[in-house]
């Protein structure tokens, strides 16, 4: 579920970019877009990566199979959670004829 919330903030994160006009307001959405995942500690799949990795290199509790289960999980959450994001912006657009 954690992957899933982290792909349709992600989601929702890349459509307000595109609607945002100054380089302030795109930096701020992403501050607190990346500020909840952080907070959260949502699971996704480019920045647990990082996480997952330097503990695959630094300890010997986590081994490759564990980081792959991890980034696997992550990418297929993440691919759920945006795109049932974008399906439903895209729905509700043809519904309604919005352009």
């Amino acid at each position: 579920m954690s992957a899933i919330l982290a792909g349709w903030l992600m989601g929702l994160l890349s459509w307000l970019l595109t609607s945002a006009k100054d380089t302030v307001s795109r930096i701020l959405l992403i501050i607190m877009i990346t500020g909840i995942m952080s907070f959260t500690s949502l699971h996704h799949s480019i920045v647990g990566n990082v996480e997952v990795f330097a503990g695959l290199l630094s300890s010997p509790k986590i081994t490759i199979s564990d980081y792959l289960t991890f980034e696997s999980t992550a990418i297929l959450g993440n691919a759920i959670g945006g795109v049932v994001f974008v399906a439903l912006l895209k729905y509700r657009a043809f519904v309604y004829n919005v352009d």
